[in-house]
Order: structure tokens, then sequence, then C-alpha cells
């Protein structure tokens, strides 16, 4: 089975930068590019691991991760936080949220 990766972020551009990084490691992605989609693709496809953009439109990154681990049939789903914001306060919003991880961009591919 291939590991399913469900990649979040309102910029087009990211998404296929982040792919193309991953690209190699056989994995099969996912977009979502809002909140609320990203959301609903977690319910539908079930995901291996979500790497979620905090800047979102509608929901952001923080309330699509407090939804998912309040929700019994994705909590189990590992969430990493990817994202240009990376002051004290937005990565402790980030883990508080209940993300696995806080990565900010612009991000080592080796991390």
């Amino acid at each position: 089975m291939v590991p399913r990766v469900l990649l979040v972020d309102d910029v087009a551009e990211n998404l296929a930068l982040l792919e193309g990084a991953l690209r190699g490691d056989g994995y099969e992605f996912i977009h979502a590019m809002d909140g609320e989609t990203a959301l609903q693709l977690a319910r539908e496809r079930d995901p291996d691991l979500v790497l979620l953009d905090v800047v979102l439109p509608g929901l952001d990154g923080y309330a699509v991760c407090r939804r998912i681990r309040a929700d019994p049939s994705l909590a189990h789903m590992p969430v990493v936080i990817l994202t240009t914001l990376s002051d004290r306060e937005a990565r402790l919003a980030g883990i508080l949220s209940g993300a696995d991880d806080f990565i900010s961009k612009p991000f080592d591919l080796q991390e």
C-alpha cells in the first residue's frame, strides 16, 4: 500500500514544490487549498500524514488540527504544521492545537 499524504496550502506553487520535494519517496498526494476541503479529504481519503499550512482561507491550520484531534475517526492521523510562521507564539499555538510537529518554511528537506 502506498502511503498517502494530504498536503494543505492555499498557494498552488507551494503544493507543487512540496510534492516535488517528496515525489521520489513513493507517496500518493492529495491536495487541499482550504481548511474545510482538508477536513473533507481527511475523512474521505484517510491519509497517513497531513502536512498543514497555518494561513488558509476560512478555517486556519490551527482550527483544522483541533478538529482532526477532536474527531475520533481522524485523531490517529499525524499532523505536521508546515508554515512561514516561525515565532514562539505560532509554534506554541501549533503544538497546543494538537500538531505532532511544527516546521517553519523555508525548511531543510532532511529535517
